[in-house]
């Protein structure tokens, strides 16, 4: 009877230029998220933010009038979450929720002017740590990174864009 073999130690994937064909694209994206969301965490926590209630407010500004189900969908957290996440940045006066003529339990989302102050703030926060993220990557690339991503997010149908 032949003894059973132990199996080898595990190794690596390759992830240098050149060796194999490195990390799949899908895990990369996956890194990058949490790395992100890391730094995202950070930063806002000298603003008293969550990485929810940044999404939030920068959605509002985008384009104002969102319901909390709309929000909701466009920040990957249910209508629950989202309720949570707006009734916080209401009380603080970060935004304010208007009653809808059309439905009397939609009340769409406005910021305030205090919550563009505090967003413009986080925003060159945010902005620096993006520089840094996109510091290694040649200047041309840059434009067209979070377009391609967004597409490829729309492929997958996890973006809701209207």
């Amino acid at each position: 009877m032949t003894e059973p073999v132990a199996p080898s130690e595990p190794t690596e994937a390759p992830t240098e230029p050149g060796e194999g064909d490195g990390p799949r694209f899908s895990y990369a994206v996956a890194a990058l998220e949490r790395s992100i969301r890391r730094s995202l965490s950070g930063i806002l926590q000298q603003f008293d933010l969550t990485v929810a209630q940044y999404t939030t407010l920068s959605l509002i500004r985008r384009r104002t009038g969102y319901s909390n189900a709309q929000l909701a969908r466009r920040s990957f957290v249910s209508p629950q979450a989202m309720h949570e996440v707006t009734s916080e940045l209401e009380a603080r006066g970060l935004l304010d929720r208007a009653q809808s003529s059309s439905h009397r339990t939609i009340r769409p989302t406005y910021l305030t002017e205090a919550g563009r102050v505090l967003l413009d703030r986080c925003d060159a926060a945010v902005d620096v740590m993006e520089e840094a993220m996109l510091a290694e990557l040649p200047e041309v690339w840059r434009p067209e990174i979070a377009p391609f991503l967004m597409a490829a997010a729309r492929t997958l149908g996890r973006v809701d864009t209207d």
